[in-house]
């Protein structure tokens, strides 16, 4: 491979992956002398100055996060006329190619592999961070079990996932929330749904909608959003019932979804089922008028002494 380094300071080594965003590379930092990744974003479309202004802008905001189950991001640059992503270097491999390699998993490991991920998932919504494209290939696993999120507010950047001026829907709707498919902004509550389609996908073998190479059918499938309840979940599977809400103001939050997934019992215990959100309350602006107390009856004379 040629000698290539990004905006003066990444040394490319070693091609690592690749997908649907664009391609990415370990890397050196020469000036920090430490090994990171480099992902390289690639747009169908192409990108104008615009969307390179928006991804690092995004990226920074992203920048920001540091938990144990986020893949850290140190830099966004700009190189060749499109965004570079500088991440944390972890040797793993996605739960895309988990799945691929292993097939379904047991729901006693997607419920680990969930908890982890919903935890991180929360830390970057606790910090106004929502992904917007969480799926199994942006989860890594490492062979000792640890699980990290990465690809953290650059979908929208990278036109993944979008609807062009035409009408054309550009990437799979596998992941999406029923909201987002009928045209609607991916909010925190989407994110908890594609957390559930991706556990889903995990112990069922293939996403709550199925896969299609009609986009655009697959697409109304979503946005009707009715499944086939998971058949191999087990103890898990009213937790992803819970977190596949058709609704996105009852789905729980992320952080609900890190406690019940933690919660779930493969030992036979009972574990609550979790509930629905309630309604709104009504919030009542007077009290009501007291209801009046009744009149004690008289009492009858006492007799008069002999």
């Amino acid at each position: 491979m040629e000698d290539r380094t990004i905006a003066g300071r990444y040394k490319l080594t070693e091609r690592i992956g690749s997908g649907g965003m664009g391609v990415v590379w370990r890397a050196e930092d020469v000036r920090l002398r430490r090994v990171v990744a480099v992902k390289e974003l690639l747009a169908r479309t192409g990108f104008d100055q615009e969307s390179v202004d928006r991804a690092v802008r995004e990226g920074r905001i992203a920048a920001r996060l540091q938990h144990a189950n986020v893949i850290a991001l140190y830099d966004v640059v700009e190189h060749d006329g499109h965004p570079w992503l500088v991440m944390e270097y972890l040797p793993s491999r996605s739960l895309a190619t988990v799945m691929s390699e292993r097939g379904k998993l047991p729901a006693e490991e997607v419920a680990r592999i969930g908890a982890q991920l919903a935890s991180g998932l929360a830390a970057a919504h606790a910090a106004g961070v929502v992904h917007r494209d969480v799926k199994p290939g942006n989860v890594l696993v490492t062979e000792f079990g640890t699980v990290k999120v990465t690809d953290f507010g650059t979908s929208r950047a990278a036109d993944e996932v979008t609807v062009t001026a035409s009408g054309m829907l550009v990437g799979t709707p596998a992941y999406l929330s029923p909201e987002v498919a009928r045209g609607g902004k991916g909010e925190f509550p989407a994110d908890v749904f594609a957390l559930g389609a991706t556990l889903y996908a995990a112990v069922e073998g293939e996403p709550p909608f199925g896969l299609d190479g009609n986009t655009i059918a697959l697409l109304h499938r979503v946005a009707d959003g009715r499944f086939t309840p998971p058949a191999n979940a087990g103890p898990l599977a009213p937790v992803l019932m819970r977190l596949l809400d058709s609704d996105p103001a009852t789905r729980p939050t992320m952080a609900e979804a890190v406690r019940m997934l933690q919660e779930v019992r493969f030992d036979g215990a009972p574990v609550p089922v979790p509930a629905k959100a309630p309604a709104a309350t009504a919030i009542m602006t007077s009290l009501p008028d007291p209801e009046p107390t009744p009149e004690p009856e008289p009492s009858s004379p006492a007799p008069p002494p002999r």
